[in-house]
């Protein structure tokens, strides 16, 4: 930690002193205002630096952030204010003294997943070494089948050849099996965190569905019209999720090629997190809005729905308009 801001103005004249290597800890007096803190804002997601102002929140751009305070370019606050900046694709807001995402500083996630989530990975890849070893595809649908077919005692053995395999044709020499598990723990590692967020990105299947059950519910002229331009956003919507597992689906299919190109792989597959983390990071509230609902026509469905329409309508574009019912 550097010395403290010696400026009785608190302007962030040029500073001295290298980033700290894990926190936000910035200098100049303006970070130590009430509830400062780095947040997006508007259609376009902006980052925002804000403070405490009378009942609210008062936001200023970064831009101003610099040039009121005289934040000057290449200062250590300088510097920290990009990585908020990034860091908002990965936490909700940012604090001064709050730890650098992880994401920012070495590319690993900053959030844990649970055990199943790693052997899950683990299980997909697997099968996928034995569609290697079968020359064709294993198919499975749901996660008890994938346990299912891992669990099988001609598959246990099939994957012991396999690992023996698999090894020569990376290179390794014979009785090198084992470094082939530590590519694929490796692997594994990585693609984990994309399970939990597929686990997650089942709440907007739940949230289509509930939508769909509510064309029974809202059958007037007005009511069926507003779900149905719900409807058909919710579907733009979830594919704009599956679009990114898909893609991670994609890059690891031909699992030798996966283990011969490890560190492109890796990268593709922590882009393809962070993408899917960010975008249902923006979902949380709308999901949060459906929980516990009974699918009746009542003040709380209704929020929901809009909510729902709000938030898709600022991603995607439409012609039309759905305000209804004033508080809500």
């Amino acid at each position: 930690m550097t010395g403290p801001d010696s400026q009785a103005d608190g302007a962030g004249a040029p500073q001295e002193g290298a980033l700290r290597n894990t926190h936000f800890d910035f200098q100049a007096k303006v970070f130590q205002a009430p509830g400062a803190c780095f947040v997006l804002k508007g259609k376009d997601k902006a980052p925002m630096f804000a403070v405490e102002m009378g009942a609210g929140l008062g936001y200023i751009t970064l831009k101003d952030l610099r040039k009121t305070f005289h934040i000057a370019e290449g200062s250590h606050d300088d510097k920290l204010i990009e990585r908020a900046a990034a860091g908002l694709r990965h936490v909700p807001d940012i604090r001064p003294g709050d730890e650098i995402p992880n994401e920012i500083l070495n590319g690993t996630a900053s959030w844990t997943v649970a055990r199943k989530h790693k052997q899950i990975a683990r299980d997909r890849i697997q099968v996928q070494l034995l569609s290697w070893m079968s020359g064709k595809p294993i198919v499975y649908t749901t996660q008890g089948e994938l346990k299912e077919i891992v669990g099988k005692d001609e598959n246990k053995k099939a994957l012991k050849d396999a690992f023996g395999k698999a090894a020569a044709a990376l290179g390794f020499a014979a009785g090198e099996a084992e470094k082939v598990l530590d590519l694929i723990e490796t692997l594994a590692r990585e693609i984990c965190y994309v399970e939990a967020l597929r686990e997650r990105s089942l709440e907007l299947k739940k949230i289509q569905r509930n939508v769909e059950g509510l064309t029974k519910v809202y059958n007037d002229i007005r009511g069926s019209a507003d779900v149905s331009r719900v409807k058909l956003l919710m579907v733009r919507g979830l594919n704009e999720s599956e679009n990114i597992l898909n893609n991670v689906d994609a890059e690891t299919a031909d699992i030798m090629n996966a283990l011969m190109s490890l560190d492109y792989v890796i990268k593709a597959v922590r882009d393809a997190r962070d993408s899917l983390h960010f975008l249902l990071m923006e979902w949380d509230p709308v999901i949060a809005k459906w929980e516990n609902l009974t699918l009746v026509r009542c003040q709380e469905v209704d929020r929901a729905l809009l909510a729902t329409y709000k938030f898709l309508a600022s991603r995607f574009d439409t012609g039309k308009s759905l305000m209804r019912k004033s508080g809500n």
